[in-house]
């Protein structure tokens, strides 16, 4: 009997190219679950700041930073952020910050603004390189924006009324205006979890948020947060289809009356001051207005003026130090030992109250161009991203293209709201900024794998293994018969003879 030849790997369809498979995305490890859950966690404490009113005295937000860190570290991707052009900027404007130090007026002051600078660059590098998909961003979003929900809802427990504006009782969200830019940049992103989330309850839950949280973003009476969130609305407005549009003007009217309806005589007279510098509360008739109120308008309306004075003081500091400015967090030490060399009295120890003339004046001009450059990168990630993944783009992807739509309107808020607020060193603008990038990158990277499988004419199959018989391996060097179709399929006939 003629020994049995060998068989190949039978092929289920014929005229497929039969190779090994490789999976698109990076298969996660437990190291870097461990860091996606802590992110998750710093999320939610750094933006929700429930630890600053509840429990604050158990170490809470620190335990999970640790942790947050440490698996960070380990996980193999701290420093996929420099593969990025704004990551390479963002690189630059720490070194640079670092170096103005050494000229700063005041080193000790500098040292304590440049660790808080540290800290939220290490925010930025795991926004920037920890995801390793699409969802991954849009999970961080989403914890953004539910985020943003809870500080919300906090308010109506842990609310305090600071002259007429609603704050919270402790912490970050103290101020009403920083509490006011954290609640309008996420309404945008609570929205996208609104529309795009699969569970319905999510659903519900999102959409029920809404108009909690634009009613506590209302009553902080954050001028500066309101304008942000008009100028989003025009921006949606404009790159909206006719049908969003129409809804939006629906919306926008029907929330305007209900604040109009809802909204302390205080706060909306509050508003008003964005459009007129009169005295508001002078022309305001006596049995609308308490008196109490009209000296809070007043002294808005003085505080207007006030940001003006200090708006061009930041200027004229910077022009006087160009280069490496007078070091971070020297703004208001800066103008004190001005005051005194020229024989003034001066008793006032304010923040520029806007974050790009506060870097231009404590790191000068080149640290004012890094970080418009960086935020300019980040506008350019969210459109291209945008572009490609649109419907019509050149790889369409629906979860993409709502995550960037959420994060341009949310970064929209967030520029414009830092221009009214000293927060050059806190985590706002780089967070974001690393999002935008984080999202990219992922993006990008998708591309190119479809890409490179769409150059590929024949489809993909995993290969298999074929049985070798010990005594069939002779049979190797030997010409193989003809194949033959049965049904379909490729089949050998041995003879027996």
């Amino acid at each position: 009997m003629k020994a049995t030849p060998y068989v190949p790997a039978r092929n289920a369809n014929p005229g497929v190219r039969v190779v090994q498979l490789e999976d698109e995305a990076p298969i996660p490890s437990g190291f870097w679950n461990m860091a996606f859950v802590f992110w998750m966690a710093t999320i939610f404490i750094l933006f929700s700041r429930l630890f600053d009113v509840f429990l604050a005295g158990f170490y809470v937000p620190k335990a999970v930073l640790s942790l947050m860190v440490l698996f960070f570290l380990i996980s193999g991707r701290p420093l996929f952020f420099l593969k990025t052009t704004g990551g390479k900027i963002a690189l630059c404007f720490m070194v640079w910050a670092a170096f103005t130090v050494i000229f700063s007026v005041w080193k000790s002051a500098s040292i304590q603004n440049y660790t808080d600078l540290l800290q939220s660059m290490f925010f930025f590098a795991v926004a920037a390189g920890l995801p390793m998909t699409v969802l991954d961003v849009r999970k961080t979003v989403s914890a953004f924006a539910f985020s943003g929900l809870c500080a919300a809802l906090l308010s109506f427990h842990f609310g305090v009324d600071r002259e007429g504006r609603m704050a919270l009782a402790g912490g970050s969200y103290f101020d009403p205006n920083y509490f006011g830019m954290a609640l309008a940049a996420a309404v945008p992103l609570l929205w996208q979890s609104a529309a795009t989330a699969q569970s319905k309850v999510t659903r519900i839950f999102a959409w029920l948020g809404m108009p909690i949280i634009f009613l506590v973003l209302a009553k902080t009476g954050s001028r500066g947060a309101m304008l942000a969130f008009a100028l989003m609305l025009l921006l949606l407005f404009v790159i909206s289809s006719v049908k969003i549009k129409i809804l939006l003007l629906f919306a926008t009217a029907i929330g305007l009356v209900v604040l109009l309806a809802t909204l302390p005589g205080y706060v909306r007279e509050r508003y008003l001051t964005l459009f007129s510098s009169d005295s508001v509360a002078a022309e305001s008739p006596a049995d609308n207005n308490s008196s109490q109120d009209r000296d809070r308008l007043g002294g808005d309306i003085g505080s207007t003026e006030q940001r003006k004075r200090l708006l061009k003081e930041s200027i004229n500091l910077t022009l006087e130090h160009p280069i490496v400015g007078v070091g971070p967090g020297n703004f208001q030490t800066a103008v004190f030992n001005e005051a005194t060399a020229a024989g003034m009295k001066h008793n006032e120890w304010m923040a520029t109250h806007n974050s790009y003339t506060q870097i231009s004046s404590e790191t000068g001009f080149p640290g004012l161009f890094l970080v418009l450059c960086l935020i300019a990168s980040s506008f350019r990630n969210v459109g291209v991203v945008l572009k490609g993944s649109s419907p019509n783009g050149e790889k369409p992807d629906p979860v993409a293209y709502a995550t960037a739509m959420s994060l341009l309107l949310s970064l929209t808020v967030i520029v414009v709201c830092v221009f009214f607020l000293a927060v050059a060193y806190d985590f706002p603008i780089y967070v974001w900024a690393g999002l935008t990038i984080g999202l990219r990158r992922v993006y990008d990277q998708k591309k190119i794998a479809q890409d490179s499988s769409a150059e590929e004419p024949e489809p993909l199959v995993a290969a298999r293994t074929a049985f070798v018989p010990a005594y069939a391996k002779i049979q190797d060097r030997e010409p193989q018969p003809q194949t033959r179709l049965v049904s379909g399929r490729p089949v050998r006939f041995n003879r027996f003879r």
